[in-house]
């Protein structure tokens, strides 16, 4: 009997501490109408505080939970913002010799950048100039990959071997959010493998 009633407490003990948690990153949004920032600052946060990296890949990474995760601004659609979040499978971003600092890059390496509870996320826009702070952070959370800029600098020796493998993962899932232009702490999220477009959307009343 004092078995059952001790699991009933660390059960609400626990309940309620995941619900203060959840009220206290809801919190951190973002509310009423914004931009495309706004709207990606409300799914780094959200994403930091729910994502939990599947057992069956800490299982094959020995351990290790993702840290560095990619934000892709997909189509707008009537009145909402669609955003897609994936983890960074491989482990490296080649940075290439022609992405230059202080100029945009010209491959798909990222050129803005932002940490949110240990978590990095990247993505890239048409605008913004390479530099040197994103790199120093990539680096530090060991993804940033120079092995192309130095082959073309002649830095690496003759018998170099390139191990670096391109992981295709059709069971990995990112996360798909719908967000309200005009109230950008509301949304919707969908945990899929699936592109945009090849499921049925979640229903979010906009105001």
């Amino acid at each position: 009997m004092k078995r059952n009633f001790n699991k009933r407490v660390i059960a609400i003990l626990t309940f309620g501490s995941l619900f203060m948690c959840c009220i206290s990153y809801k919190n951190q949004l973002l509310t009423g109408a914004g931009n495309i920032d706004q709207a990606r600052k409300n799914v780094i946060i959200d994403f930091a505080n729910t994502y939990k990296t599947p057992r069956s890949y800490i299982k094959k990474r020995e351990g290790r939970s993702f840290d560095v995760f990619w934000i892709f601004k997909e189509d707008s659609e009537d009145d909402l913002l669609r955003f897609s979040v994936s983890p960074e499978i491989d482990g490296h971003i080649p940075l290439r010799i022609k992405d230059s600092l202080g100029q945009v890059p010209h491959s798909y390496f990222p050129n803005n950048f932002e940490i949110e509870k240990g978590k990095l996320f990247v993505w890239k826009d048409s605008i913004t100039p390479l530099r040197k702070d994103i790199l120093n952070v990539m680096n530090n959370f060991g993804v940033l990959d120079s092995t192309d800029v130095k082959r073309e600098l002649g830095l690496l020796r003759d018998n170099f071997e390139d191990a670096r493998v391109l992981t295709i993962d059709h069971k990995l899932k990112s996360t798909h959010y719908y967000i309200c232009k005009e109230s950008t702490e509301k949304f919707k999220k969908v945990i899929t493998s699936k592109a945009f477009g090849y499921y049925e959307s979640p229903g979010l009343n906009c105001p």
